[in-house]
């Protein structure tokens, strides 16, 4: 589960002018080799997978008080089922040449289900399922990135198993292990915008959606969890995101973000920290979001997420209620969470890689900023 970077190759278009945007979609596609054909039963299980996701992002978007004014993203037919594009490559599998060699079998699923179905350039998110064949055949490429502004791409491989998914079934039973639908939903989460997030353990809450692989989560927990969530960072993220407000207002503006007065305040009696500061932008920001990474004990997929919401005067505090307790320096990620579904640290750019990253050492009296 790596994020595609690549950005310009994932949406190779120039930004429109602000008030040419319009609503993005989610748009499913099945791809498969020339001589491969699709199994029975890929648009009623996809529908499954398209509901499953619905239903665990509304949940966890309400429980954390973001509710979504938009709470179904896929397009459906009239019937209730998921809309699927199934296209085919020109090449075959028997020949080797499919997959490609540099794996990016997303962008080309993207191009084909355009050209084939007659879409718009519209930075749709797009969810491209490959599919070579009945276990132990498989796809194992697994990407995704993307974000309000400008999009998203995620490619993973379908599993053609018999069963069928329940929303009110937990994210890490063993037909969903079987059916990787923890990756396929993450890699969909990154093509929504969503950075890699570790675990709360005061919440008791199970393993998160953007955090590790189910296996790699038991193995670090020493746990056997089935129940997974989405964090109150991921929710703040989505909350303005273009596909769960219904607009598409002023979604390609760049906010400018800048800080003022940041500094952590330490709570010996209750063991956290409190970030505090104030935040001024061109585009109002209504949620900050810190990700405290550390190395070898918590970072990437085990950084702890933090959320604070922002005031109108513009000031903010956020509460790192699981502080790093042993001596160590790590880093905060400071990141605002903006109305136009934006997430930025500083003036030039979105997404994690902008953050505003403040270092800290940690000593008997909690965390010291460093100079």
């Amino acid at each position: 589960m790596r994020i595609l970077l690549l950005m310009a190759a994932v949406c190779a278009v120039p930004l429109p002018a602000v008030a040419q945007a319009k609503m993005p979609s989610v748009q499913i596609v099945f791809l498969t080799p020339a001589d491969v054909g699709a199994p029975p039963g890929v648009t009623e299980r996809l529908t499954q997978v398209a509901d499953y996701t619905e239903a665990m992002l509304v949940k966890w978007m309400k429980a954390w008080d973001y509710p979504p004014a938009r709470e179904q993203i896929f397009k459906r037919k009239a019937d209730g089922s998921a809309k699927v594009h199934f296209v085919k490559a020109s090449e075959t599998l028997a020949s080797g040449e499919f997959p490609l060699k540099d794996g990016n079998l997303a962008r080309k699923g993207k191009l084909l289900a355009m050209e084939q179905f007659k879409l718009p350039k519209n930075l749709d998110v797009w969810w491209v399922w490959v599919y070579v064949g009945d276990p132990p055949k498989k796809y194992s490429s697994y990407l995704g990135s993307g974000g309000a502004w400008n999009g998203g791409l995620s490619q993973v491989n379908y599993v053609n198993l018999p069963g069928r998914i329940s929303v009110n079934d937990k994210l890490a039973i063993p037909f969903f292990t079987d059916l990787t639908l923890k990756g396929t939903m993450h890699e969909f989460g990154h093509a929504l915008g969503l950075p890699h997030n570790g675990p709360q353990v005061k919440h008791d809450l199970g393993m998160p959606l953007m955090g590790a692989t189910i296996a790699n989560y038991r193995r670090r927990m020493k746990n056997r969890e089935e129940r997974g969530y989405v964090s109150e960072a991921s929710a703040a993220i989505l909350w303005k995101h273009p596909l769960f407000t219904g607009t598409a207002a002023r979604r390609y503006a760049l906010p400018k973000i800048k800080w003022h007065d940041i500094d952590v305040k330490n709570d010996r009696k209750t063991r956290t920290a409190t970030l505090a500061g104030r935040i001024s932008a061109n585009v109002p920001a209504h949620s900050v979001v810190v990700y405290d990474s550390v190395p070898q004990i918590q970072q990437t997929y085990f950084q702890k997420p933090y959320v604070g919401r922002v005031n109108k005067d513009g000031t903010f505090e956020v509460t790192i209620s699981e502080p790093v307790s042993v001596q160590a320096s790590g880093t905060l990620r400071i990141l605002a969470c903006c109305e136009n579904g934006s997430m930025s640290g500083d003036e030039k750019g979105r997404g994690l890689q902008s953050a505003l990253e403040l270092d800290y050492r940690t000593t008997r009296t909690g965390y010291q900023l460093s100079k």
